[in-house]
């Protein structure tokens, strides 16, 4: 038979040495092995670490292992507030109750369970539950799972039961879970949240997660049980419909609403920031020839080479809006009316010459642009109605030109 094994920490190597000797002459072998830290040493075994060797971040390891507290100088405040966070006992060193303790547990190595209980008849009935299911105490530890949640974290229950979150998570996702765990138990009730997860495989998923905490008949929290749901899928379907809302379909362009949504955050940013933000409108000039020409087909060709054009004359803080039929907006950022002008002409001097290719003709194409620099003092909406006027100045004063707005 193995001999049991006691785990410590370096700075315990002369307390190790005399805990030896008096396990020795009481008739109990047992194997030593020194660990530099607590997560050194594994779930469920007997560690005995220094009150200085201990941080903050090492508090909710203490509870999925029986770690022993050895302290300089013991009272019984410091022995329940560290048994509070999750050791087993606490004693100074040189006691003698240690050894006591030590032969205590050691005597139950070789126990075993024997027969069914009703732990095992809680085991046949959740893990009936088709959805992942687990729970722990009140120090973050698990004490239960059912085989849909091993599945689905791809842990076998050996490795989850009496282990804490930072022995099954990576530290940054360890440290969200336990976060939450300390809010519900503090709190109490019911908890619902969303959070990332990874799988054994290394994926990482996006987990709903509803959490409710059990108690004593007086109140005082014993733990907390947990459902999980695996939304991955039903988030990313979100984002693609959310994206598609915001998206003009034809052209790829962010669309009207889109420009509805972001238009109104860079005007209440630039009130604050007092940065230059400018807005050009452009419509194509007899678009109407184009569709009559080449059909629908041909007239939705060059509004998608159109677009492209577009969106390759701009710089990386622009954004480029099909806000109607052959109307975009252009929204730039840290830009003044001078600066803004300025590209607006290029880009209507670029496309005047620039010829596109649609149903294998040559075809060139003129804009029309009005261009306004937004005035915070100015209410959006007769921003938006000057600049839109100013378009139609560009059309009335025989397309292919910029007309720029200085409100006064």
């Amino acid at each position: 038979m193995s001999l049991p094994t006691l785990y410590f920490s370096p700075k315990l190597t002369s307390c190790k040495a005399q805990l030896d000797t008096f396990l020795s002459t009481h008739g109990y072998a047992v194997e030593w092995l020194e660990v530099e830290r607590i997560d050194d040493s594994p779930v469920s075994s007997i560690t005995l670490l220094s009150e200085n060797d201990l941080k903050a971040t090492d508090w909710p390891l203490l509870a999925s292992r029986k770690a022993i507290i050895i302290v300089e100088k013991w009272s019984m405040e410091a022995s329940i507030e560290w048994i509070k966070r999750g050791a087993v006992n606490c004693f100074s060193d040189g006691d003698e109750h240690t050894v006591s303790w030590l032969i205590s547990e050691i005597s139950q190595f070789a126990l075993a369970r024997s027969g069914r209980t009703d732990d095992d008849v809680l085991q046949v009935i959740i893990d009936a539950i088709p959805v992942p299911l687990f729970f722990k105490d009140h120090l973050h530890i698990y004490r239960g799972c059912n085989t849909a949640f091993c599945q689905f974290i791809g842990f076998s229950r050996e490795q989850i039961i009496g282990h804490s979150v930072y022995d099954v998570a990576p530290k940054h996702l360890a440290d969200a879970y336990y976060e939450a765990d300390c809010q519900l138990l503090a709190k109490g009730g019911t908890q619902y949240y969303e959070a990332e997860v990874r799988f054994a495989d290394g994926s990482i998923h996006e987990i709903e997660f509803n959490k409710a905490v059990f108690t004593r008949s007086n109140g005082q929290a014993l733990g907390q049980v947990g459902v999980m749901l695996d939304i991955t899928e039903r988030n990313q379907l979100m984002r693609q419909l959310d994206k598609a809302t915001r998206t003009d379909p034809l052209t790829g362009a962010a669309n009207r609403r889109e420009f509805d949504l972001i238009i109104h955050d860079e005007y209440e940013q630039q009130k604050n920031s007092n940065t230059p933000l400018s807005l050009m409108t452009l419509d194509l000039d007899f678009f109407k020839q184009i569709n009559d020409r080449f059909g629908h087909g041909g007239g939705d060709q060059a509004l998608q080479l159109i677009a492209e054009w577009l969106q390759n004359q701009l710089r990386s803080t622009d954004k480029l809006f099909r806000v109607g039929g052959e109307e975009f907006y252009i929204l730039m950022q840290d830009t003044d009316i001078q600066s803004a002008l300025k590209i607006a002409e290029n880009i209507c001097k670029g496309m005047s010459i620039n010829t596109f290719l649609i149903k294998q003709q040559e075809v060139r194409i003129t804009l029309s642009i009005g261009v306004i620099e937004l005035d915070p003092m100015i209410e959006l909406e007769h921003a938006l109605e000057m600049v839109d006027r100013a378009l139609y100045d560009a059309k009335f004063n025989g397309r292919n030109c910029v007309c720029p707005v200085y409100p006064s």
